[in-house]
């Protein structure tokens, strides 16, 4: 989300037929805000990530997460956080922060930060969302709210409120400012992600914009592969694009004709070609 001081209407777009790069949280994090792709693994540390080249053009920057940044299934984007300006997340900042870790108690800090004064902020805000046991993910606000759907679907209904409250906070603070939402992986309902054989259901994405004009809207549109999805790998450069930076237009080619994927073996696939038995 970046944010800058003019107050404007906006639009908001669901994206259908979109799919992430990984299907696993330690690889696909770090593929939404530096360099690191299937084919550029090493760029993660070779290259300036999102964080930095916000804080190069003027942005504060703060990374607010529910989940953790250290430890094997987190590390790499934990090392990108602390480029950040301002960090609170599971294993960082815990005196001071004043939260439980449960994605609603993130909401006062994001109130709190973006009232913000300086008239360019850049917010990284990484929620726990829906995992295995879905029973946890849900409130008895989402239960009566929902009471005949499986935990899943209740799980699902508490993230669209916490991100509804996360908007309204938004327009009242922010001004004019954009919000892309994207998960970091999809769900094998009762299985999980990150599964050898468990086919696209664990790479299928939600992309939910929101902007003042439609601009990156439409910018998303016409990144559209040549399968017909839009693929997260382009969700840096319609970040970057926010930022003030010229996007050569080659790399967009170049990810329109080449859809790949890092999967749960590590091994990178075309994504029509991912393993399925």
């Amino acid at each position: 989300m970046s944010s800058s001081p003019h107050n404007q209407k906006h639009h908001h777009e669901k994206c259908g037929r979109t799919h992430f790069a990984a299907n696993m949280t330690r690889v696909a994090v770090p593929m939404l805000v530096s360099f690191y792709d299937p084919d550029h693994q090493g760029a993660l540390y070779a290259e300036k990530n999102l964080v930095e080249l916000a804080r190069d053009n003027g942005y504060r920057t703060f990374w607010i997460a529910s989940q953790p940044g250290r430890g094997e299934y987190s590390r790499t984007f934990g090392y990108v956080s602390e480029f950040s300006d301002y960090v609170t997340r599971q294993d960082y900042n815990n005196a001071t922060s004043h939260v439980n870790w449960r994605d609603e108690s993130l909401l006062p800090v994001m109130k709190e930060k973006f009232a913000d004064p300086v008239s360019q902020k850049f917010f990284v805000i990484h929620l726990m969302g829906s995992h295995e046991s879905y029973s946890d993910d849900r409130t008895e606000e989402d239960i009566r709210a929902l009471p005949d759907a499986d935990s899943y679907d209740q799980s699902l209904h508490r993230t669209d409120r916490i991100l509804q409250q996360i908007i309204t906070m938004a327009d009242k603070e922010l001004g004019d400012y954009t919000l892309v939402y994207i998960s970091d992986h999809g769900e094998i309902v009762g299985q999980g992600h990150g599964i050898q054989y468990g086919g696209y259901d664990q790479y299928k994405v939600p992309v939910y914009i929101l902007d003042r004009d439609r601009h990156y809207c439409d910018m998303a549109e016409g990144m559209r592969n040549n399968y017909g999805y839009y693929t997260s790998l382009m969700t840096k450069y319609l970040i970057l694009d926010m930022m003030g930076y010229d996007i050569d237009p080659e790399y967009i080619k170049n990810i329109q004709n080449h859809d790949r994927v890092l999967h749960s073996d590590g091994k990178v696939y075309d994504y029509k070609s991912i393993p399925r038995r």
